[in-house]
């Protein structure tokens, strides 16, 4: 079995999402990169890939039927991407509220 290829701009991803506060953890299997999670409430599988890098069939299938599969390329989407989750972890905080 091969080893899955690292894309260079790994570190620099994980990096500039830890100091946004994300928790991430770096899995490199065989379905995504990284599994990247905030407050405990909201949980994002990313796929890290080069600036014309794509997601695989498995992966737009999975994305398809619902998965959040997020995919990576710079510093740019990590920050667009902690946006949009803290926007999804204050609206489930605010329904927990409600219920």
């Amino acid at each position: 079995m091969r080893a899955k290829r690292v894309d260079s701009n790994l570190t620099e991803i994980v990096t500039a999402a830890r100091k946004l506060g994300l928790r991430v953890n770096v899995t490199n299997d065989t379905l995504t990169d990284l599994t990247v999670q905030l407050g405990g409430g909201v949980t994002e599988l990313w796929e890290v890939k080069g600036k014309n890098g794509r997601l695989t069939p498995r992966q737009k299938k999975l994305r398809g039927d619902g998965w959040c599969i997020r995919l990576i390329v710079s510093v740019d989407d990590v920050i667009a991407a902690a946006k949009t989750m803290r926007s999804d972890l204050e609206a489930i905080r605010k329904a927990r509220v409600l219920l």
